[in-house]
């Protein structure tokens, strides 16, 4: 009996012993990301120039707004294309309405796009308004990227009603709060749009709040439509590095790039 017990406290021992000499579990590399997003003004957008700001800028993720795809001009491909990413693994497009004027619709889709070197592993589109007929339907794109190593980062694009009216105000805040209320509780995360808000609206506050990072309030505090900064990249759960608004004449819009970690 006495050499019974002596077995099993050696066994403990040999226990406590292989415990406290274990490796720790490797953790993930980090990935450097540069992200770009840009409402691209997809009626008279030249994607070959587009591309060549995109490449310039060092991009990996990119997310674009009034992207279309045309039966003629399919301008998802053309820009995977340009950036000599694959249209089924490096892109997807969210569908928000027709691209033509809502009361009198040309054939096609036009909406929003996330484009990446990186390999795409789910998809989603999400609608965030339901209008009959005008105005135009907004929805938002989500994309989770495999980032190698067991790592991952998930990316959604959006672009919210314009217009100042009582009217135009209400329902852009409605689909602002669809958008937070389907991502919360979610981490990490990207967010990037054309929001058509200031970030002094109550819009753009309510993000903030939620906990997002307004990474441009700090590395790209700079207009990006007119002399009003209404496009976006939020954040949660990544390191921002450094940021900058472009200067381009492209659209009526400038894209916004941000370095980040994760």
């Amino acid at each position: 009996m006495y050499a019974t017990k002596r077995i099993k406290v050696m066994m403990a021992a040999a226990v406590m012993v292989l415990a406290s000499t274990a490796l720790p579990a490797p953790a993930h590399a980090t990935t450097n990301l540069v992200v770009l997003n840009w409402n691209i003004a997809g009626d008279t957008a030249d994607m070959k120039a587009i591309a060549g700001v995109i490449r310039g800028s060092g991009a990996n993720v990119v997310t674009v707004q009034e992207i279309h795809r045309k039966p003629e001009a399919d301008q998802v491909r053309q820009l995977a294309d340009e950036l000599g990413w694959d249209i089924t693994a490096n892109a997807h497009f969210g569908a928000g309405d027709n691209p033509g004027p809502c009361d009198d619709p040309q054939p096609g889709q036009a909406g929003n796009a996330i484009l990446s070197s990186f390999k795409i592993i789910e998809r989603v589109t999400i609608p965030i308004s339901d209008f009959e007929t005008c105005p135009v339907n907004r929805s938002m794109a989500g994309a989770k990227l495999d980032l190698g190593g067991g790592s991952t980062i998930t990316v959604f694009t959006t672009h919210l009603s314009p217009g100042l009216s009582a009217t135009s105000v209400a329902r852009r805040e409605a689909q602002a709060d669809k958008v937070r209320n389907y991502l919360a509780n979610r981490s990490p995360l990207i967010l990037t749009g054309d929001f058509n808000a200031p970030p002094t609206d109550a819009l753009s506050k309510k993000f903030v709040s939620a906990g997002w990072v307004d990474t441009g309030a700090r590395y790209a505090n700079k207009p990006t439509h007119g002399d009003a900064r209404i496009d976006y990249i939020y954040t949660k759960g990544v390191t921002i590095t450094s940021g900058s608004v472009l200067s381009s004449t492209l659209s009526d819009h400038r894209p916004i790039v941000m370095k980040m970690t994760r």
